[in-house]
């Protein structure tokens, strides 16, 4: 009986810890990106701020814990009135600097293409919510516009 004792309380936590560990992935599925600010522009020699938001649905790809990275999916990006369709892209959370690099590419709604640039810190509001604040960039055909965003998303 002391055999069996011994052998249990030696060889049970060996067995426990000598299993692969499970890879502890808290975000799965799609979450939304829902950012709003300014672009701005020069017309005619003179900076002009005008209204810009965007809804982008990021999806985790692939299971690196240390640098989280992750794919657009879908989204829609509106610079003063002119909406922009996102098809794809991609970008990291460098989680040591609490910041987000996003780039992703798309079509105007006259067929020309886009890339959005965007580049921001985040921070955690309580639960499950984290806002960014971004910089970045629209370049389009016509030229390169720059942004400032507010940014949330529920993780």
């Amino acid at each position: 009986m002391l055999a069996v004792a011994f052998v249990l309380v030696v060889a049970v936590p060996y067995v426990a810890f000598a299993a692969p560990a499970a890879v502890n992935n808290p975000v799965v599925g799609t979450r939304n990106l829902l950012g709003k600010g300014v672009v701005r522009e020069t017309v005619n020699g003179e900076n002009v701020t005008a209204p810009a938001n965007f809804t982008l649905t990021l999806e985790r790809a692939g299971t690196n814990l240390s640098v989280p990275k992750f794919n657009v999916v879908s989204g829609a990006l509106n610079v003063n009135g002119t909406i922009y369709t996102i098809t794809s892209g991609d970008g990291g959370v460098l989680r040591a600097r609490h910041a987000i690099l996003l780039q992703a590419q798309g079509t105007g709604p006259d067929g020309q293409s886009v890339t959005l640039k965007l580049a921001g810190r985040y921070f955690w509001l309580g639960g499950h919510l984290f806002v960014l604040r971004m910089a970045g960039s629209v370049q389009t055909a016509a030229g390169k516009e720059q942004l400032l965003m507010r940014a949330e998303i529920r993780v």
